[in-house]
């Protein structure tokens, strides 16, 4: 970001949001559950069912 000009404490200003959003969580919906008809996985369960894709290679 600095390298873009920006100035130095915006990337600070952006992090401190972004862990603001860390704390609290976020507004929830039925959107998935009505579109697939089942509730909604977790960040967590998809990383672990996909860590393939992230190891060296990309292997999946």
């Amino acid at each position: 970001m600095l390298d873009a000009g920006l100035p130095d404490e915006v990337p600070d200003r952006l992090l401190g949001s972004l862990a603001d959003y860390d704390r609290e969580a976020g507004p929830t919906t039925d959107t998935v559950r009505r579109l697939l008809g089942r509730p909604a996985g977790t960040y967590a369960t998809w990383a672990i069912d996909h860590r393939g894709a992230f190891a060296a290679g990309g292997q999946r």
